[in-house]
This record gives structure tokens, C-alpha cells and sequence, in this order.
């Protein structure tokens, strides 16, 4: 989420043990960072992920598995999908933080429904 400001610091971050590291989004290349998230520094144990524009990386709790890491991935690169398109910027559809939020949220929930119910996809 990209509307939180998270303290998170490397001392958080785990290995990735074979899961991808970065992932290419228009123009830029985003990195992936699984970590565990501290109780008491930080707000991430309120969300599953988080995704931060200036520093190109996207955040993923280690602990999440199959569908809730799947989904939560595709909502983070839905976020740098809006970011790096403009959509958020001042006059953009999705300038409110609340309205990104919506948005980002019901497509990585359908979308994660239509890949789920069509395996050939």
C-alpha cells in the first residue's frame, strides 16, 4: 500500500529461497523483498505487502503462502502499475489514495479469480 509510510529495515528482510526478486513494469524494473514484519516498528502487520514508488521495491510478508501470496503480489504490481502510468498523479482517476486502494484491490481479486478458474490462462 502505497499511502502508509512503513518503517521497515533490511534487518527485516529474508531470503528469497527461489521466489522471484524483481518483476518489470513499464519502464522500470521493481524489486521483491520478503520480509517479516516487526510488531513494534512498523504498520505492516496491518497488510500483507506494501509497495514503495521512490524506492522501487515491493514489500511481501514472508509467511503468506499460495493464494494470499499470489494475490498479494498481483495487488503490489497493480500499485506500480498505477504509479508508473500516472494514474495517481494530481488529475489523474486515481489521485485519492482511498479511490487507488479500491481499484487496485477488487482487480487483484477478480483477476486472481479468473486465473484460478482458468487454468489455461
Amino acid at each position: 500500500m502505497i499511502r502508509k509510510k512503513q518503517i521497515l529495515t533490511e534487518a527485516h528482510e529474508v531470503p528469497a529461497n527461489g521466489r522471484p526478486t524483481e518483476v518489470k513494469v513499464g519502464y522500470r524494473t521493481i524489486k521483491i523483498k520478503y520480509v517479516n514484519p516487526s510488531f513494534v516498528l512498523d504498520d505492516m502487520t496491518d497488510s500483507y505487502g506494501e509497495y514503495r514508488a521512490r524506492e522501487g521495491v515491493i514489500y511481501i510478508q514472508d509467511s503468506l503462502v499460495g493464494q494470499e501470496r499470489c494475490n498479494t503480489t498481483w495487488h503490489e504490481i497493480l500499485h506500480a502499475v498505477v504509479y508508473v502510468s500516472s494514474l495517481n498523479q494530481a488529475n489523474g482517476p486515481l489521485k485519492e489514495d482511498d479511490a487507488e486502494e479500491l481499484v487496485v484491490n477488487t482487480i487483484s481479486n477478480f483477476m486472481m479469480g479468473v486465473y484460478r478458474d482458468n487454468p489455461w490462462l
